[in-house]
């Protein structure tokens, strides 16, 4: 078993999403260019404008490393805007989504150290963890692209 394979598969995103947002003035507001815009002109699969416009921002790093990288690959886009992003993050609700294939026992535990938690909580973000059980290659934008 290689070192990565060690590791279980994860990746992470933060994400400011809710009815009104605008998120072009989230852009301007933390100098931080966005992965994901989603603005609420977009419509939906029915037709309407989207209920929840989206600001995104995610890990590019390789599924296989610890998730820890992940999330430190997002605090060092944000720490340049740290102050404005935390101010973002006290009107709007900001949720880092961490995704990590599950654990049959085998592989390490993804954690977080406690630096890093502080970082967070700082920032003003809620976490979120999503465990997947199923292949998760080609669910992230980096996956596809191997694929084409």
């Amino acid at each position: 078993m290689s070192v990565t394979d060690r590791n279980p598969r994860s990746w992470a995103l933060i994400a400011i999403s809710e009815p009104g947002l605008d998120v072009h003035e989230i852009t301007r507001q933390t100098g931080i260019r966005p992965d994901l815009p989603v603005p609420g002109t977009v419509e939906g699969i029915s037709g309407e404008p989207i209920s929840s416009p989206l600001w995104q921002i995610h890990s590019k790093k390789d599924a296989n490393l610890p998730l820890e990288e992940h999330i430190w690959e997002l605090i060092e886009r944000i720490a340049p805007h740290r102050k404005e992003f935390k101010s973002v993050c006290e009107r709007h609700r900001g949720v880092l989504y961490c995704s990590v294939e599950y654990n049959d026992g085998r592989m390490e535990e993804a954690s977080l150290d406690s630096k890093l938690l502080l970082l967070l909580g700082n920032l003003g973000l809620k976490i979120a963890f999503q465990a997947w059980r199923l292949q998760e290659r080609g669910r992230r934008s980096e996956d596809q692209d191997n694929f084409r």
